[in-house]
């Protein structure tokens, strides 16, 4: 009887140590990139407003609006919308990046990923985006400016930049102007809930970074 008492004790005591809530520096570190040196998200950064799915061998068919983004080889795609404020972003870089924390640091982030991480970003016109009932794969946004740079190489435990440069949006236009694309790839599957709930941010954001040749354009102006 004493042995099981033991016992009894021991395995209360392991699992109170299980469930003990981590210390404040046992959390995890972020995938950090330029515009996000420590990893996390600003509190202007803008997430997605649409993940909208596509698919090659459903040509015509348009999707419902899913929780996950989805991409499959070959096949599936998913368009990403982002509002971008037109006061917020003057005088700014628009810095497109994708965090994707591995399971290690952000445990329990919501992604599935197979494959080699090839991937391809296609931009749309600016001020196009993906329309629900109406968007398809035959039917996507006008083409716009696709990333010069992309990374030849998504993979868990990284923060990319996919493209980064002055947002360039007229002053006189009024509330938000919509920015997308889309990821698709030849060779991985992969599955996503755009998230910042589980200690660092997983998805597609813009995050607003000072543009050091706005001041010079400002004072340009004014001396012309």
């Amino acid at each position: 009887m004493k042995l099981l008492a033991v016992l009894a004790a021991l395995l209360s005591t392991s699992h109170a140590v299980q469930t003990k809530p981590p210390a404040i520096d046992e959390a995890p570190s972020c995938p950090a990139n330029f515009a996000q040196p420590d990893g996390k998200l600003p509190e202007d950064a803008i997430s997605t407003s649409l993940l909208l799915p596509i698919s090659a061998k459903a040509p015509n068919k348009s999707f419902y609006v899913p929780e996950w983004a989805k991409v499959t080889p070959n096949d599936e795609c998913t368009i990403f919308n982002l509002e971008l404020p037109v006061a917020a972003s003057q005088g700014k870089i628009c810095n497109l990046v994708f965090d994707f924390p591995s399971y290690d640091q952000a445990p329990g982030v919501p992604y599935v990923f197979h494959g080699p991480g090839h991937f391809t970003f296609t931009g749309y016109e600016f001020g196009a985006g993906a329309i629900p009932g109406v968007t398809t794969f035959e039917n996507q946004p006008e083409p716009g400016l696709s990333p010069p740079n992309p990374p030849e190489v998504v993979e868990p435990g990284n923060s990319y930049v996919i493209h980064s440069a002055p947002c360039d949006i007229p002053p006189e236009m009024e509330g938000a102007v919509l920015f997308s694309g889309s990821l698709c790839s030849e060779d991985t599957t992969f599955m996503f809930k755009q998230s910042n709930e589980q200690g660092c941010p997983l998805g597609f954001y813009v995050v607003l970074t000072d543009d050091p040749d706005a001041g010079e354009d400002n004072e340009t102006t004014q001396e012309g």
